[in-house]
Parts: structure tokens; sequence; C-alpha cells
């Protein structure tokens, strides 16, 4: 009678470990598929008359992170951006180019031509903000001023990943 007792609690343990060992190797394959580590997509929103097309944070393995936006705009005449701050830290030099490589960018802020063809502005951020594979996420504001020096502020958001150069 005793074993009989035995053999029913043996056969209960057994059935609740092989339940517990069917889930534990279920959550470690959702751990290596990287359900639980998702990617941030590299978005960013600002408010008209600018569209951010896109944005790149970019660890440059220095003391320096880079952040290049994408812009375009509509009905803007001419514009030129003062300052852009990200997370509270000011852009140490902005430069501004049209080249989807990013050849040719001048240390200027004059964004005229963003009303015509995407408008590339790179932005120098010293101390570094993050590190590679870190994910970032915030807002930024833009200064500008339209055609007849009328200032403006244009507040966006940016997130995603930092990427290598």
């Amino acid at each position: 009678m005793f074993n009989k007792k035995s053999q029913a609690a043996m056969e209960f343990l057994m059935t609740y470990g092989w339940a517990i060992m069917i889930v534990l190797i279920g959550i470690g394959a959702l751990f290596f598929l990287g359900v639980f580590n998702p990617s941030t997509p590299s978005t960013c929103n600002i408010a008209s008359p600018f569209i951010c097309q896109d944005v790149r944070i970019i660890d440059t393995g220095g003391a320096a992170n880079f952040i290049i936006f994408r812009f375009a705009s509509t009905n803007i005449d001419s514009a030129t951006i003062n300052t852009i701050t990200l997370n509270g830290i000011a852009c140490g030099s902005i430069y501004v180019g049209y080249n989807a490589d990013l050849s040719g960018m001048l240390a200027s802020s004059d964004i005229s031509q963003s009303k015509n063809k995407p408008t590339y502005v790179r932005c120098q951020l010293q101390p570094t903000v993050a590190p590679y594979g870190s994910k970032v996420s915030g807002n930024f504001n833009i200064n500008w001023v339209k055609q007849f020096g009328v200032s403006h502020i244009t507040i966006g958001a940016y997130s995603g990943t930092v990427e290598s150069n």
C-alpha cells in the first residue's frame, strides 16, 4: 500500500516536471528569437512646415555622437536653422548638405533648398549621448527664421538605436 502512494507521487512530480521544462524551453526560444528585446525603429516627427523623413544616431567611437536628420519642408521660401538642442544638449556644430551619402556638407545653417529637395542636417554632440547599440529617444527644438526675419520654434521628437560609423 505504501508503494502505490509513492508511485502516484512520483508520477505527479514527473508530469509537472515535464510541463515546467516545456515552459522553460518555450521562454528560452522566445529570448533566442529576440521577442523580449524589440528593435527600436529610427523615427522622427516634427511639426509643420517641416517634414522629418529619417534620423540616424551615429557613435563615432570617440567622444562625440552625430545625429543626422533628413528634412523636407513645405511653404518655406527661405529659412535658417539657428540652434538645435537634443535632450538639453546643444549641437556643437551644424552641417547642411543635399547628398544622400553626406558628401559636400557645409558648415551652414541655410536650409532654403529643403522645399525642392531633401536636406540633410548633421548635428555633432559632445559629450557622447549614448554608446553604440543603445536605444535613444528624445525631443529636439529647431529655432528658425522665415523669409522676413520672423523667428519660429518648431518642436520634434526622435527615437532610434545608436549605429556605428
